[in-house]
Order: C-alpha cells, then structure tokens, then sequence
C-alpha cells in the first residue's frame, strides 16, 4: 500500500488522505472503498484507544488503505508502539528544528529497520520557526511528507482559529513553493474551495475529515428535500 503512495509521490501525483475523527474501523474500510489513499488516525487530539487503532490499522490492511497514526509527541518508544501496532506511518507533529526531523526519521528506522521503505514518514510544519528552518529541514533525509499544518500556524503567528487569514494564506503557500522547488513532497488540508491553488501551489499530499465530507454531503441531502421555486411542498 505505501508502495504505490510512494510511486504517486515520485511521479508527482496527488495522494488523498482522510482524518477519521470517529475511531471505528469500518470508517477506515468505507473511505477505503471511496478510493482515497490513507486513512489518518488523530492520537493527538482523537479519542482512539490502543486496541482500537490495532483494528482500524488491521481494516486498512484488509480494505487495502494505508493507514497514518499521529502520536500525541515525537517519543521514540510511542512512535515504535504505533508501528508495532500496524500503522503504515506515522505524522509528528511539532518539527522546528532539523534535528527533530532527523530524530523522528531514526525512530521510524530503529522501529522498522526492517521495512523502512515501506513506511511513511511525515514531518509537520506548524510554526513561524519551522517555516523559517525549512531550507535545513529540507536536508534531513528519509522525511516523505513536509505537512503544513495551517490552523496550528495560524495561531502561533497571532491569528488564533483563523487559518483563512491572508497572512497564514501567504505563509503557507510560500511554504508549500519552497518545499515544491527544493524537490521534496508538501502537503496540507484541503477544502473543495482551496484544492486547486493549493495543488498548484506544490500540494501533493492533501486531506480532508470524514467530519466534512459527511457535513457535505447532508447539505446536498437537505438541499434536495426543499421544494422548487415556485412549487409549494405537497
């Protein structure tokens, strides 16, 4: 499964992933089938527990969707557990400074010595600071993803629960420009408004909640049950 994450990366493709807010393993298996291409369980700010993400992993592997996990910290013997429990990769949050990258790069290694290339391995970039560093983050080696994370840096750069800022706009689309051109692989958040720019923009990991695609497609759902201009309800 990260094979063909890692062939669509290297030719430039865009990969999808889909942050499970409900840890249950049968939304693992249904996004799965929805074609997207990581299942992405939040152990930093999510409720799944051990045994839970064991089963969502395992439903990845059965429904053949790679599964990410994102520990709560960047400890070496967490991100081992994750992977010991199944995870395809894991996303760490907090990489400031390129010896973080590089510690995070050799606990996925020390864990899974055995078949690193096969797992994913995903370095957030939340700040000021990191953005700043990336030209020496970009040097770390065996990072598959740079992930900027905007609502984290919106709030660090002063603008708290504003993401649509112009400022973090600005900010992250440099960022995502400086990672494209460096030859490395940049990913984000996306909505179905900021896709496009954001692709364009050097994008080539981007992801969405199940929460918003099930907030969709209710809309489109209740949109349907009103009458036509015009046309009284029966």
């Amino acid at each position: 499964m990260t094979a063909r994450i890692k062939e669509k990366l290297a030719r430039g493709e865009t990969v999808s992933m889909v942050l499970i807010n409900y840890p249950v393993p049968a939304l693992v298996e249904k996004v799965a089938q929805l074609g997207f291409d990581i299942a992405f369980i939040d152990c930093e700010k999510g409720s799944a527990t051990t045994e839970r993400i064991e089963d969502m992993c395992r439903a990845g592997r059965a429904s053949g969707i790679a599964t990410v996990v994102r520990p709560w910290s960047g400890d070496a013997g967490l991100i081992s557990r994750y992977l010991d429990l199944g995870a395809d990769g894991v996303m760490v949050a907090g990489i400031d400074e390129p010896q973080a990258a590089r510690d995070l790069v050799q606990a996925v290694h020390y864990a899974r010595y055995a078949d690193f290339d096969r797992k994913l391995v995903i370095s957030m970039i939340e700040s000021p600071k990191a953005i700043a560093n990336l030209p020496q983050l970009l040097q770390a080696e065996g990072v598959d993803v740079w992930f900027i994370g905007p609502n984290d840096l919106a709030h660090r750069m002063g603008h708290p629960g504003n993401a649509a800022h112009p400022d973090v706009r600005r900010a992250v689309h440099d960022a995502l420009g400086v990672i494209r051109d460096a030859g490395a692989k940049a990913g984000t958040p996306v909505t179905p408004q900021t896709a496009a720019a954001l692709i364009d923009a050097g994008a080539r990991l981007v992801m969405t909640r199940v929460a918003d695609l099930l907030t969709a497609g209710a809309q489109s759902f209740n949109e349907g049950l009103r009458p036509s201009p015009g046309k009284p309800a029966a």
